[in-house]
């Protein structure tokens, strides 16, 4: 069967701006097999009459082609591998298309599903793929064709690294400043309490935002940890914000000197300009895996001898870094300085690119101090940025890898190193890898992980490794011994209010501390007083019982 197939990227989907009925098009595309017909594609990522779904129509433009045409198509959401994740067909009989008019589905997806529930899936990278294909039951089109098009919703990012030290009484202002515009968009304020952090967000030239994110982490130096972390997001323009963070378990802060109060404010703001730009690529029409049979004929009209004594650009960048060729900045270790290109880093690392784009005092010294990651560990980061290439390594060192890589935010490496770790996941190491992933917000990490102790259950939840973690990380223990926990077993052996409750993150902190304090009544949220006896006969039904009783 001949057809005609269309697939359209929207890059930067998670950051459209387009409220309900608002819509994106796909560049137009001339379908040449079915009578030169024009079309586009119509994404509604917040719906065309429903915000809860995504709606996607196919539409035919004004051309030259007869005044009716009908054709099956299917519509179709597709992997990073395009393979198809979800698809919906529309028969030939059920549409004819005018010039102007459009089939499609309003209620295409739900954008939970998308933008949450599976969203490395649908959107990795932050790319939504859909594709149309067309063809007809009879009178069978003359020849297959591919067109590729690509919609990019502009975005900004913009990434700052401050060093402030929490004390009450003392203030500290950030300001986020567009390179783009050229003004002042935002201020932070932050003032510190006894136990928490008070964050004003002052929005002062953010007439033409359209959309944008705000995430807010607390590092300390000490350990380089993530020990607060706060993301918001709007749809138009930002609005002022007053957050509380509560950093009593992290901070020292009526002690000044403390070196726990030494900290990293990191700040990301990414915002859509409101500007698409869209590009067309035609396939080459001789082979729908033409260019990979192109990439093949090249190569073997080359000479693998004269190919293999030409260097890679990865080698040369290499060799300028192993032979110090004009090294600008210095990476200084409590034992050892490497010197290395900044053109090099920035390239790699948007936190290197905030370091040494603004005012700070990396960027004047012309040094980072770097005391949270050992020589060899730096030494395989540095490589990796230098030449894009992840060595087998031991496990200690991807461990150690992967903290760099989420550090300064390289996703590369950071995937590489969970894909390594989690090949080879076990019953003996999976507790690190679980913590490892909880301490750094790796939600697919994290996922997979989950799913392996899921698959393993009985003999993880039975080892001493596991009730070792028990005591130690209580509460992520729980969290996810109760996975396993099924809701339909919750909501047919226990009463409506009680398998509501069970299902929510009251219950996970509430029988710990029930179980601690053998007390025989406690409140939750000062709300709801739950006799112990409930708590029992809760724990009796979960896998948690064998293992904390």
């Amino acid at each position: 069967m001949k057809e005609f197939i269309f697939t359209w990227s929207i890059r930067n989907i998670g950051y459209s701006w387009h409220k309900t009925g608002e819509t994106i098009y796909s560049p137009a595309f001339t379908a040449v097999p079915i009578q030169n017909s024009v079309w586009n594609l119509q994404l509604n990522p917040r719906g065309s009459i429903d915000d809860d779904y995504l709606s996607l129509f196919l539409q035919r433009s004004v051309d030259n082609g007869p005044e009716e045409l009908s054709v099956n198509f299917e519509l179709s959401c597709l992997s990073s591998e395009k393979s198809p994740l979800y698809s919906h067909f529309f028969p030939e009989s059920d549409q004819y298309f005018k010039r102007k008019t459009s089939f499609g589905h309003p209620r295409f997806l739900r954008r939970h599903e998308v933008f949450v529930q599976r969203k490395s899936l649908y959107m990795p990278r932050d790319t939504l793929t859909v594709r149309c294909r067309m063809w007809k039951d009879e009178g069978d089109i003359s020849e297959s064709g591919k067109i590729f098009g690509l919609t990019c919703l502009e975005i900004e990012r913009i990434l700052s690294v401050d060093n402030i030290k929490p004390r009450i009484g003392k203030e500290h202002t950030v300001c986020i400043h567009s390179e783009l515009q050229n003004k002042e968009l935002i201020s932070i304020s932050l003032s510190y309490y006894e136990y928490t952090i008070g964050v004003k967000i002052n929005p002062t030239n953010v007439e033409n935002i359209k959309y944008s994110i705000l995430k807010l982490s607390f590092v300390k130096k000490i350990d380089r940890k993530i020990f607060c972390e706060h993301r918001s997001s709007c749809l138009g323009s930002p609005v002022r914000e007053t957050w509380r963070l509560n950093v009593v378990k992290h901070l020292d802060i009526e002690n000044e000197d403390s070196g726990e109060n030494d900290v990293e404010l990191l700040s990301e703001f990414t915002y859509s300009t409101g500007q698409e730009t869209k590009t067309l690529e035609k396939d080459f029409p001789f082979s729908p895996r033409s260019s990979e049979l192109v990439s093949k004929y090249i190569n073997s009209c080359i000479s693998s001898e004269n190919l293999s004594d030409c260097p890679r650009i990865s080698q040369d960048l290499w060799n300028l870094y192993a032979e110090h060729v004009l090294c600008d900045l210095e990476l200084k270790t409590e034992t050892s300085s490497f010197f290395v290109h900044k053109i090099v880093l920035c390239a790699r690392s948007p936190v290197f690119l905030a370091m040494l784009s603004r005012d700070m005092k990396e960027k004047r010294n012309e040094c980072i101090d770097i005391e949270d990651i050992m020589d060899d560990i730096l030494k395989k980061f540095l490589f990796f940025l230098y030449t894009d290439t992840f060595e087998d390594l031991e496990w200690e060192a991807v461990i150690g890898l992967y903290y760099a890589a989420d550090k300064y935010h390289v996703e590369r490496l950071k995937i590489l190193c969970s894909s390594f770790l989690l090949k080879n996941i076990d019953v003996e190491n999976v507790c690190e890898l679980l913590l490892l992933a909880d301490r750094h917000h790796d939600s697919d990490f994290k996922r997979r992980v989950e799913d392996f102790i899921l698959q393993n259950d009985e003999k993880i939840f039975s080892s001493s490794i596991w009730k070792q973690f028990v005591c130690e990380q209580s509460l992520l223990s729980a969290m996810t011994m109760l996975l396993k926990y099924d809701k339909e077993r919750v909501q047919t052996e226990f009463q409506p209010w009680e398998a509501v409750w069970l299902m929510s993150i009251d219950f996970y902190r509430f029988f710990l501390l029930a179980f601690q304090n053998r007390q025989r009544v406690c409140e939750v949220n000062g709300r709801l007083n739950v006799p112990l006896k409930f708590i029992k006969r809760a724990l009796q039904k979960t896998p948690l019982h064998d293992t904390l009783v």
